[in-house]
């Protein structure tokens, strides 16, 4: 079993970072796509992607400014059931990383490599929504 790790520096306090991504206002500023719900244990926060790919996150676990849990309940192939995982931590200079995992997924799964890329490009469209604030 594979679990899917991306981590990304951004120049911004960890307080913000956490807020870019719990507070659906904030989200849907870098957010490509719709989002519906919100993020507090034990509620449901749905993505649907610009293509129209639903997906759906239950919240499990949130501390503030540090890291967030939720596990897929909707979504396409083998997503419901995963789960994801947002770690914050303090870097130099006042910036933040930001380490992500998913999973558990199968080497054979065939949108194993559509979700890595999906991840990395919404980190980055973090990065660059909270870098140019």
């Amino acid at each position: 079993m594979i679990i899917l790790k991306h981590a990304i520096k951004i120049s911004a306090p960890r307080s913000t970072v956490y807020i870019a991504l719990t507070d659906p206002e904030a989200m849907r500023r870098w957010h490509i796509g719709t989002i519906e719900g919100t993020l507090l244990p034990g509620q449901v926060l749905t993505l649907t992607s610009a293509s129209g790919k639903r997906f759906g996150w239950r919240t499990e676990k949130l501390e503030a400014d540090s890291f967030i849990v939720q596990t897929g309940v909707e979504g396409m192939g083998t997503s419901v059931g995963k789960t994801l995982t947002f770690n914050l931590s303090d870097l130099d200079e006042g910036r933040t990383l930001v380490e992500l995992a998913d999973g558990e997924w199968s080497e054979r799964d065939p949108h194993l490599p559509f979700c890595n890329t999906h991840w990395g490009r919404a980190l980055h469209n973090l990065k660059t929504y909270l870098e140019k604030s």
